[in-house]
């Protein structure tokens, strides 16, 4: 199966978590973060990554409110007709994440954000995913649309990433962040992914209140956010 290019991208999709004999292992660090995966080798590298994501949220005095339980598989991540990398389970509160060798075995050519998939991009996929967690930790109303979702996840996925990578992908997609009026919405994310991400950081990191912001996606009820 091909995967197509916006599914390349670790959504937040509605998932039941699946069966693992795998080994659980915990970070040794002071976030409270369990996973389930076949090898230990690959533990250091999630830890790491999940940790970089933790510290970017708690600048925003976003924090694990539980622990995050995070479910390595070998196997592709699909629901319906969407495939993904990785994805967050808000009803059992899990993270279902690939492998870094299952997402090779299920492609010849991985991307992320029009760039070949490697390691930098693994530990964003991560990230991506803890700042779904750590969101639906959060949230001020029962459910939240994935436009808001989405916009922290991805800006989070970008800021763990090193920074010449991360301006390289900026002068590509060339786009600025979003400005009052814009609208935030889930169709622009799944039409333009890159540039969808892109917005959202320069939006996050640039705003002289963004902790105000957070409050207001975090309670926010509709398919799209309105930038003030």
């Amino acid at each position: 199966m091909r995967y197509k290019p916006i599914l390349l991208l670790a959504l937040a999709l509605m998932l039941c978590p699946k069966k693992t004999t795998a080994a659980e292992y915990s970070c040794n660090n002071r976030y409270a973060i369990v996973m389930t995966l076949e090898s230990p080798a690959d533990r250091e590298k999630i830890c790491a990554a999940a940790g970089k994501a933790l510290d970017f949220l708690a600048h925003y005095d976003l924090y694990p409110q539980r622990k995050i339980n995070i479910n390595i598989v070998e196997t592709s991540i699909m629901s319906e007709s969407y495939d993904a990398f990785g994805s967050y389970n808000c009803l059992s509160d899990v993270i279902d994440l690939m492998s870094y060798q299952a997402i090779f075995a299920a492609l010849n050519q991985p991307e992320m954000y029009g760039e070949t998939f490697d390691d930098v991009h693994y530990s964003g996929l991560i990230a991506h995913e803890i700042a779904h967690a750590v969101m639906q930790h959060n949230l001020m109303t029962k459910h939240i649309s994935p436009a808001p979702q989405e916009y922290l996840a991805h800006a989070t996925q970008l800021a763990v990433m090193p920074e010449n990578r991360r301006r390289a992908i900026i002068k590509v997609m060339d786009v600025g962040p979003w400005q009052t009026g814009d609208v935030i919405s889930d169709v622009y994310m799944a039409l333009e992914p890159g540039k969808f991400a892109v917005k959202s950081y320069l939006h996050l990191t640039t705003m002289e209140q963004p902790k105000n912001f957070i409050r207001m996606l975090l309670q926010s009820k509709w398919f799209y956010v309105n930038v003030p």
